[in-house]
């Protein structure tokens, strides 16, 4: 029915005929109407003075999920406004009505089911009102057909209405939107009660469809087409209903820039596709449009064209497709054989073979005459290329080849009874390494392709299984040649038989030929990699025989230094319970009696097989660690010995922890530092990561031991292990009198002028890194501590360094795998803490040194996320730009670098605005730095620059290129390499496709 052309209308118009018929059903509640409740009447008053209506829509909504009212009070009480004579006011009171049932969505539970029949027919009725009133109508619709309330007949009621009444392709988007997703929620939930409607239904959505142009809107039509296709009868539609979705194939459609929608080509194109597709009846005119696109010059449209072909293979039947076939293999050879394509063009040819392969997969569908045609002229052809691997088709034709084996067995027993014999011969009558290469790698993946969903027992049905034999033998002799590149394709080929093909005798021979490939001196840490695969594969499948047959010879070889790379191939391997406890076993019993170069090996092997609550390997290796301690030079073993004690001690449960410590603290004091210092590393890997602290004495006695030692000790790497086990300990003490008393013996230390200020400083970093950690309670006294330091003239810088220790990661102790007491963005109440103070350091202190402050400062920025330095950003960047200067020490130039180049990686823009002043400086630097180092840096730094935007950097394109000339001819050949790289994207700056 036509809309009303005037909006004035008579009140016996046909849509008020609803109030007169119901009329007698709403009198008998019309005594307790005669008062209007509050609530309506201030969504009346709104309606009459057109003002904003949220708030009194959600006051009435809240009264009738309160059951104050219901909505038939509301609509009685709405009746002079819904029966207006001008359409604006009908219209808003029909949408307040809509917006209201919105809220109360979508279970409606408010409303009893007589209440929704009779709002569903006046939200019907107001269909046939003026047009004005049907978005509103179709947003009440909506509202009601997203619950699953409705009686028996009132989607079958709610879609014939939409179809009568409404001229879909006359609305607004907004409002054809509604109509869709109205009829996607009757599909959704009352389909059967559609089904009725049949072909009424059918051709009442080709109208409502036809023509939409919207990406938006047809992203549900795409979602609403495969459901009738598979649940509605299309006669004597099914040409129509097809056309309403091909006509979009294939879909053209690239988003604007910054679309809010955020619909995308390919949710389009994937929702076509499953329109194609969804039904067998579109066979007969989706095929020839396939045709049509796959003879097309566009590849996106041949692309889609065999997307969608492999999709319809799934659903469409073999009789459909076997006339269709031979003219598909002729666009899939042109794509695959003949042309050079695109990988993604490449890829869909292939997979569209392989679904239409896959069609034909059962017995009886194989033996189609058309199909097995095809095939045995595929297979002529292939074999052709195959024989010929100089030439570029036998890579491509063995890709034919396997996407015809993939999912359809009786294709694939065809093709690898006829291919693989073939293969084999060409191997030997070939000589040279390149064809022999070609000839392996197709062989393995036929191989791969014929064992494909076979297992041990049903193997010898596969269409392989006679070729196993002559295949191993092959595989076997290619395994004593000397090209690696060969037997790295053996072993991948014979990797395809392990827990498939291989009976014991044959896996003793594989294993003797491979354990004496591993003695050969010559071979090569490529083919050591893939003997490790095939090994990892046999213990996966089998880890008794893997243990007593390999795994015991690969030990004594091991240990007996007989094998090359033997180590680097078992911790290669999976760490399963027999396999793990032999390694640990005979490694540990070895350990002691082996040659120091080889224990490094072995302790990397045990760090890779330990796990947790490992409590006796830990006290074995502990114990053995201790005797290998001399005074002098620290065994070359024992940063991996630290390791693996580390992994082990964070491991152990707090009640072991604890007995260690009551055990060893003792010892520790005693003997052990008495005897050799260089267990001081020992000490920090089970001490400092232990989820577990000393006490009390114990505690007291072992910092007043350490504390000389992080001080005075000669030798760094001790005196900086001492510091270190020291804040560890720290880190995890209670705060109290106890920790107090530590940390006052221990600022006597650092504050002592007579000790050298160098080692102090090293202490003092940690143990503030240590509290900061622990977010302790006066910490800001230590953060004070730490600015003034930076005024020490000499030692301002090294304190400035230490920064980057405090706020960074820590392998050893004091992190989260160590028991460390961490609390949340501690890195970022630091940065908070301390950058006033530097800045007002350097403001207001004449004698401030100035290098050290813009080094604190760069040594941050590296660990602090965008978000906190942001706020800082307009005050930072013009010092750290200062500090570009051909003056200032070395490494601090090399710190603020660094600092720009983390600031660019993550927010260049936030860097923009300095751009013309931070360019100057640092083509200075790439010509004048002193180091190589301070002029590659910024070299590098410009390169990056490249990242900000390009109207940015245009007015500085040309100063950048003519000042990096003589960075070309700078004496370092790794500085030449970075100028020219830099010059480069400066000179394309501005270009087309340079971005």
């Amino acid at each position: 029915m036509e809309n009303q052309d005037s909006s004035d209308l008579p009140l016996d118009a046909p849509h008020v005929s609803l109030f007169k018929s119901r009329r007698r059903q709403w009198r008998q509640n019309k005594q307790e109407n005669m008062v209007t409740p509050t609530s309506i009447q201030k969504l009346r008053d709104s309606l009459v003075l057109q003002e904003s209506m949220s708030e009194a829509i959600s006051i009435v909504s809240q009264s009738i999920a309160s059951r104050e009212i219901t909505i038939l009070q509301l609509v009685e009480n709405l009746q002079p406004e819904l029966l207006h004579q001008q359409a604006a006011y009908r219209c808003r009171a029909v949408s307040t009505i809509a917006s209201i049932l919105e809220q109360l969505a979508p279970d409606l539970k408010e409303i009893n089911e007589k209440e929704i029949d009779l709002i569903t027919e006046f939200f019907c009725s107001k269909l046939k009102d003026h047009h004005s009133i049907l978005p509103a109508a179709l947003h009440g619709l909506h509202v009601l057909s997203s619950t699953n309330r409705l009686s028996p007949g009132l989607a079958r009621s709610i879609s014939q209405a939409i179809f009568q009444d409404v001229h879909c392709q006359s609305q607004l988007q907004h409002d054809r939107r509604a109509i869709y997703k109205t009829i996607k929620n009757l599909l959704a939930l009352h389909i059967r009660e559609l089904q009725i409607l049949g072909q009424d239904f059918v051709f009442g959505l080709i109208q409502a469809a036809d023509q939409e142009r919207d990406p938006r809107n047809l992203l549900i039509l795409f979602s609403i087409f495969p459901v009738v296709a598979r649940y509605f009868r299309l006669e004597p539609f099914t040409e129509e209903f097809f056309e309403v979705f091909s006509c979009y194939f294939p879909i053209d459609f690239t988003p604007p820039a910054n679309d809010p929608y955020g619909v995308t080509k390919d949710q389009l194109c994937e929702g076509l596709r499953q329109c194609l597709a969804s039904s067998a009846h579109f066979a007969e005119y989706c095929m020839p449009l396939l045709q049509e696109k796959l003879e097309s010059d566009l590849v996106s449209a041949k692309v889609e064209a065999l997307k969608t072909l492999e999709l319809c293979c799934l659903s469409y039947h073999p009789t459909q497709l076997e006339k269709w076939i031979d003219t598909f293999w002729k666009c899939i050879r042109r794509e695959v054989l003949i042309n050079v394509n695109t990988e993604e063009l490449e890829h869909a040819s292939l997979d569209a073979l392989a679904a239409l392969s896959r069609a034909f997969a059962a017995n009886e569908e194989f033996k189609n005459p058309a199909f097995t045609k095809l095939l045995k002229e595929i297979l002529s052809e292939c074999q052709g290329h195959l024989c010929e691997p100089e030439r570029r088709l036998m890579t491509p034709s063995s890709y034919v080849l396997l996407a015809i084996c993939s999912g359809n067995a009786p294709a694939c027993a065809l093709i690898v009874s006829q291919v693989i014999p073939l293969l084999m011969d060409q191997y030997r009558i070939r000589s040279q390494s390149a064809p022999r290469q070609f000839i392996l790698n197709c062989l393995n993946k036929l191989v791969q392709a014929g064992l494909y969903g076979f297992t041990e027992i049903d193997v010898a049905q596969s269409g392989i299984s006679p070729l196993i034999p002559t295949l191993l033998e092959l595989y076997l002799e290619v395994l004593k040649e000397d090209d690696a590149l060969l037997c790295g394709l053996s072993l991948q080929g014979l990797g395809h038989f392990v827990g498939i093909g291989l009976n014991h005798q044959d896996l003793e021979k594989v294993n003797q030929s491979l354990l004496g490939l591993l003695q050969q001196p010559l071979t090569t840490g490529h083919t050591i990699e893939e003997i490790g695969r095939f090994f990892y594969k046999c213990a996966e499948q089998n880890e008794s025989w893997f243990v007593e047959k390999v795994l015991v010879k690969l030990l004594d070889m091991a240990v007996s230094d007989k094998a090359n790379g033997i180590f680097l191939l078992l911790r290669n391997l999976p760490p399963l319970p027999r396999i793990r406890a032999q390694v640990l076993s005979q490694l540990l019993a070895r350990l002691e009696q082996s040659e120091p170069e080889l224990r490094l090996e072995m302790l990397k092997t045990l760090a890779y097989f330990a796990q947790h609550d490992e409590v006796q390997m830990f006290h074995q290796l502990h114990s053995w660690a201790l005797k290998t301690l001399k005074e002098g030079d620290p065994p070359t073993s024992l940063e991996a010995t630290c390791g693996v004690l580390r992994k082990l001690a964070s491991s152990l449960s707090s009640e072991d922890a604890t007995q260690f410590i009551d055990e060893q603290i003792g010892r520790y004091i005693d003997q052990h530092l008495a005897s050799s210092t260089w267990v001081v590393p020992i000490m920090e890997a089970t001490l400092g990561s232990l989820d577990a602290t000393p006490v009390g004495q114990n505690l007291e006695k072992l910092i007043k031991t350490l504390e000389p030692l992080t001080i005075c000790h000669p030798n760094a790497d001790v005196r900086i292990s001492a510091c270190r086990l020291v804040a560890a300990l720290i880190n995890k003490v209670p705060e109290g009198h106890e920790l107090e008393s530590i940390l006052d013996s221990l600022r006597t230390k650092w504050q002592d002028p007579s000790a050298d200020r160098n080692k102090t400083v090293c202490l003092f970093v940690w143990i503030t890194k240590a509290l900061l950690m622990r977010s302790y309670s006066k910490l800001d006294q230590s953060i004070q501590e730490l600015v003034e330091f930076l005024n020490d003239p000499t030692h301002g810088y090294l304190v400035a360094e230490g920064f980057k220790t405090i706020l960074g990661e820590t392998e050893g102790c004091l992190n989260f795998d160590s028991h460390a007491n961490i609390r949340l963005m501690y890195r970022q109440r630091f940065f908070q803490e301390v950058v006033p103070r530097l800045l007002k350091l350097y403001r207001e202190s004449p004698s401030c040194n100035k290098s050290a402050c813009f080094a604190a400062i760069a040594n941050q920025l590296a660990f602090i996320p965008e978000g906190v330095l942001v706020a800082h950003i307009t005050t930072l960047i013009p010092l750290l730009i200062q500090c570009l200067n051909i003056e200032q020490p070395d490494q601090l130039i090399i710190s603020t670098i660094t600092a720009f180049m983390g600031l660019m990686s993550d927010n260049v823009n936030a860097i923009e605005e300095y751009i013309s002043s931070l360019v100057p400086r640092l083509l200075t630097l790439a010509k004048d730095g002193l180091t190589m180092d301070v002029r590659r840096l910024a070299l590098r730094c410009l390169s990056e620059l490249r990242k900000a935007q390009t109207v940015v950097l245009l007015p500085l394109r040309s100063e950048v290129i003519l000042r990096l000339i003589p960075c070309l001819d700078d004496k370092k050949r790794l500085v030449r390499r970075e100028a020219a790289v830099a010059r480069q994207k400066w000179a394309m700056l501005g270009q087309a496709g340079c971005d």
